[in-house]
């Protein structure tokens, strides 16, 4: 028997790519449809084949968290960019590859 539930994402809070990620790395317990509507991403999960109760819920449990975790990766990531890009360029400006 398939379990399911569904968690609703708002798209103003979060990326569908870090949605994705979250449902790629649930892959063994879950299967995530994501879907947009009205502003909101809807995640339909269901359980895959031979998953009990307990495990689905654990499941569902992890699937919030990752989606949290990888929100805040993904914005730390757009915050720190322009700093990264600074810091290699300088890094590699003075390798003398280049002639000036």
């Amino acid at each position: 028997m398939a379990l399911s539930g569904t968690l609703t994402f708002d798209e103003r809070l979060y990326d569908v790519q870090v949605l994705q990620k979250a449902a790629y790395r649930s892959i063994n317990s879950l299967t995530a449809d994501i879907s947009l509507t009205e502003g909101q991403f809807i995640c339909a999960l269901s359980s895959n084949i031979d998953v009990d109760e307990p495990s689905f819920l654990f499941a569902l449990q992890e699937f919030k968290k990752d989606v949290l975790d990888y929100q805040l990766r993904h914005r730390l990531n757009a915050e720190t960019q322009p700093i990264k890009n600074l810091i290699l360029g300088l890094a590699f400006s003075k390798t003398g590859l280049t002639s000036e």
